[in-house]
């Protein structure tokens, strides 16, 4: 069952590495982890979009080959098995690969996930959206544990300093307030 010839530690570890890179990307497209995409808000210069959906398919067809090379290996050698199991991975990456390439190339697709980043990207001026993300800073961890799971109390809360960044927030009891 185990060749010795066969590299065990480099394609277990290379599939540890890819299966964290695509739980990474799960969590970014499913809007359950908002700080990559909150960090490129904060960024100097001009702003450029990424598409983290994209990605999420190329890791999943990095994976998939991984597991399906890792998958014949381990394979008991018997008919069902050794054509089943590797080829469905195997499929599943040349799937995933295609879909990428597919979702790169039309603009509808590629910005479907994660839908609260393109909402902001639509709706908000570069200047609500650094708002945004510096207030996003400023949260504390299970504030941000809860917008990260509740996307429309995320999206009050990005409202409403959309509304602070637009009307000034200011200090009703400093006094100097009324001199400037």
């Amino acid at each position: 069952m185990f060749d010795p010839r066969y590299p065990w530690i480099a394609v277990g570890f290379l599939t540890l590495i890819a299966t964290g890179v695509l739980f990474y990307y799960a969590a970014i497209v499913s809007g359950l982890y908002k700080d990559p995409l909150m960090g490129r808000f904060r960024q100097y210069g001009a702003e450029r979009p990424v598409y983290p959906f994209c990605r999420f398919l190329s890791a999943l067809g990095t994976w998939s080959l991984l597991f399906a090379t890792l998958l014949d290996a381990l394979t008991v050698r018997s008919l069902s098995s050794e054509v089943f199991a590797p080829a469905i991975f195997l499929m599943l990456a040349i799937l995933a690969w295609i879909g990428s390439v597919i979702v790169q190339h039309r603009p509808d697709w590629r910005e479907a996930l994660p839908r609260w980043y393109f909402n902001l990207l639509r709706c908000a001026t570069r200047q609500e959206r650094r708002h945004i993300a510096f207030a996003w800073l400023r949260l504390p961890r299970a504030m941000r544990w809860r917008f990260n799971g509740d996307g429309q109390a995320f999206a009050v809360w990005t409202d409403t300093v959309r509304i602070t960044a637009i009307y000034g927030a200011r200090d009703p009891d400093d006094p100097w307030a009324t001199w400037t």
